[in-house]
């Protein structure tokens, strides 16, 4: 089952409030030129805090770009730990291709080797840490999606997503979230049914914490 029935389950609505309860507007206590437009606040405790509400948009329209693609045309992938489990249930869902730990070096530039990938789009969880995939993605022409906190540049990125990519709540509500919206931009959810796993199913095991 890929939708949880309201009558069963209480729906949870991707919005603001979802996003701070696990802390996807936590940046960190640098920032950018690049990341001064979606930055809103400074915490008291000396890090900088990402407006939600683009944070929001950026997901729709993430979802509905990647949507327009056929499922194995897309890749998903970081090298983070707290990532692993997000984008193995990401992909289940959605049909993706995922590539999680260490990203081999000719997995989308060198067609001679057996483990080459043909993808139309990346998506990464944070574009300077996960560099060898984006350098391949921009050698082949191929777009990237990225998650970018306080500290990015942006440099190379098609389409950012302001967010906390560096923890582990985060990272399993926004993959969470983007799944949800992906499903419905493509008809195989309806506007208010949610996927049965919960954000804690998108999450690292506790020996990660």
């Amino acid at each position: 089952m890929v939708a949880s029935n309201e009558k069963e389950q209480e729906v949870i609505e991707i919005n603001k409030d979802f996003l701070v309860k696990y802390r996807v507007h936590y940046g960190r206590n640098i920032k950018t030129p690049f990341s001064e437009d979606f930055i809103y606040a400074i915490h008291p405790k000396g890090f900088y805090l990402i407006d939600l509400e683009k944070t929001l948009a950026k997901l729709k329209i993430a979802a509905k770009f990647l949507a327009r693609y056929n499922p194995e045309e897309v890749m998903v992938h970081s090298a983070r730990e707290f990532a692993k489990k997000g984008i193995e249930e990401m992909c289940k869902l959605t049909g993706f291709q995922g590539v999680t730990g260490r990203f081999i070096p000719g997995t989308l530039t060198n067609y001679m080797l057996k483990y080459n990938r043909s993808i139309s789009v990346l998506l990464v969880i944070d574009h300077t840490f996960d560099r060898q995939a984006v350098d391949e993605a921009v050698k082949m022409k191929i777009p990237i999606v990225s998650f970018v906190d306080t500290n990015s540049d942006g440099s190379y990125v098609d389409l950012s997503i302001p967010a906390n990519n560096k923890g582990k709540y985060s990272i399993a509500a926004l993959l969470w979230s983007l799944t949800i919206l992906i499903l419905r931009e493509k008809g195989l959810l309806g506007e208010n049914e949610i996927i049965d796993a919960t954000v804690e199913d998108f999450m690292v095991s506790p020996e990660y914490d």
